[in-house]
């Protein structure tokens, strides 16, 4: 049995017609291709779960994306408000979270992790780095953060040099670390002074929260 259209559009060179039936009969309306297409993306949703390499996670809904970025604990340059020459200590594997939409900047978290997610309840640690709130926000200050119209694809590369590189300050520089849990910056100097080659893990602090919690929260 042949079934009738319940909705039709039209594309013009002038713009989009949706042409509709209604009990009264036929009715077209010109339409927003832009609000159409936001739309349309909404009843779309991607989610990969846990991938392979550096990218472990991909999750797209409409027009929201998230990016989940695995970083592998290596030794890294720091610099410190008020300092000309970086620290270079070890930090601890990390995961940075980016979520970006059709309206204004990314919304990151970032967290460390004791060895890369297998699987997305992996427990979630507060990262080694002031200038980040216990929910993973980042406080960006005056840091240049990338243009909206850069964040297109799925590499962080950029996003990870942005955090890193900044200069950072007092805030919120307590509470990120068991043995110096006044100043995390005192840590840095104490394993740079030592040649401290791996971020010890039993100094990492519990986040008490998993992967899938941050991602939980993106959704709402």
């Amino acid at each position: 049995m042949r079934t009738e259209p319940l909705l039709t559009l039209k594309v013009y060179p002038f713009g989009v017609l949706m042409q509709r039936k209604t009990p009264q009969g036929c009715m077209e309306y010109l339409v927003d291709p832009a609000q159409l297409a936001l739309q349309l993306a909404a009843t779309v949703r991607l989610d990969t779960g846990i991938l392979s390499s550096n990218t472990i996670y991909i999750s797209q809904e409409g027009v929201q994306k998230v990016v989940v970025e695995y970083r592998k604990r290596q030794k890294t340059a720091l610099f410190l408000e008020g300092t000309d020459a970086p620290v270079i200590i070890p930090m601890p594997d990390m995961l940075l979270f980016r979520r970006t939409h059709d309206k204004g900047i990314p919304d990151y978290r970032v967290f460390a992790v004791k060895e890369r997610p297998t699987d997305l309840k992996a427990k979630l640690f507060h990262v080694p780095l002031p200038n980040i709130y216990d929910d993973g926000r980042v406080c960006w200050g005056s840091v240049q953060q990338l243009q909206v119209h850069q964040f297109t694809g799925t590499d962080l590369t950029e996003d990870w040099k942005i955090l890193l590189g900044t200069g950072f300050g007092s805030h919120n520089a307590g509470r990120r670390s068991k043995s110096h849990p006044d100043d995390i910056r005192k840590k840095y100097l104490a394993m740079e002074q030592a040649k401290t080659r791996v971020y010890p893990k039993s100094d990492l602090i519990p986040a008490n929260r998993t992967l899938e919690d941050i991602l939980e929260g993106f959704r709402k």
